[in-house]
């Protein structure tokens, strides 16, 4: 059994995801970069951590699939026997107007957020509670507060991961786990959600406007809050929404 610190970040072949399991690798931790559809993106990712010197392990996953959950964790326990960090990260996002959205977008999109998050950390606990310390953190997104109308399937979903988060809080403390969750302001990565909006940019530039801090959110800005929850010395965060967005949720 390795004496590194174990993390598994869901939808970690690319953006957000991608930016927290590298900084993670950086930071000495052994991580698994997981991948639904794109497993090229995910050997990138992972021949780019070693590459580094960082230990890196690829597994496919469904989060919307309990089997695959499950040989997920299977695969952490039969190779570390135990985990320190999920980070539930996993996605999917294109805009779902109530008028023509159609009912099976808006159950990917709700499924993946919320059924994602319910089986990864259900089959990750008995890893967990092996850790002296550890962490669950969901990224969700201040549209959990202020819905967007013309997305309502992302802010459902997101809504109740806020909820779920706030559950494991106070189910999970016994065990010694923390569970936040990291709001992320608009993020450019290259998800269905902005390439529908037209990716453009003037579009990010008009983001960037309208930011209090006249910028907009980088996945290395969320990776370094995930790494600032769990090594938090205090060990006593936990039941949160940390918005890392500039201040864009109080607009």
């Amino acid at each position: 059994m390795t004496d590194k610190k174990i993390a598994v970040v869901t939808g970690s072949s690319s953006g957000i995801g991608l930016g927290t399991v590298k900084l993670l690798a950086e930071k000495g931790y052994a991580v698994f970069v997981t991948y639904f559809k794109d497993k090229d993106w995910g050997e990138k990712a992972v021949k780019e951590i070693t590459e580094k010197g960082g230990e890196a392990t690829l597994a496919q996953v469904d989060v919307m699939s309990e089997e695959s959950v499950k040989k997920l964790f299977d695969l952490v326990n039969k190779k570390y026997g135990k985990l320190d960090v999920l980070v539930n990260d996993a996605a999917v996002d294109y805009a779902t107007p109530i008028e023509t959205g159609k009912f099976e977008d808006w159950a990917i999109i709700t499924r993946t957020k919320i059924d994602g998050n319910f089986l990864c950390t259900k089959y990750a606990l008995p890893l967990l509670k092996k850790s002296k310390q550890g962490n669950v953190i969901i990224i969700a997104s201040s549209m959990g507060d202020r819905p967007d109308p013309t997305d309502p399937a992302y802010s459902v979903g997101t809504a109740g991961t806020i909820c779920f988060m706030k559950a494991m809080a106070l189910a999970l403390a016994k065990y010694n786990i923390r569970t936040n969750a990291i709001g992320p302001g608009e993020t450019r990565t290259n998800n269905k959600f902005w390439k529908d909006m037209g990716d453009t940019d003037e579009m990010w530039a008009g983001f960037a406007k309208s930011n209090p801090m006249g910028r907009v959110c980088t996945p290395k800005d969320v990776a370094q809050t995930v790494l600032t929850i769990i090594e938090d010395k205090t060990n006593f965060w936990n039941g949160n929404m940390i918005y890392v967005n500039g201040g864009g949720h109080l607009k």
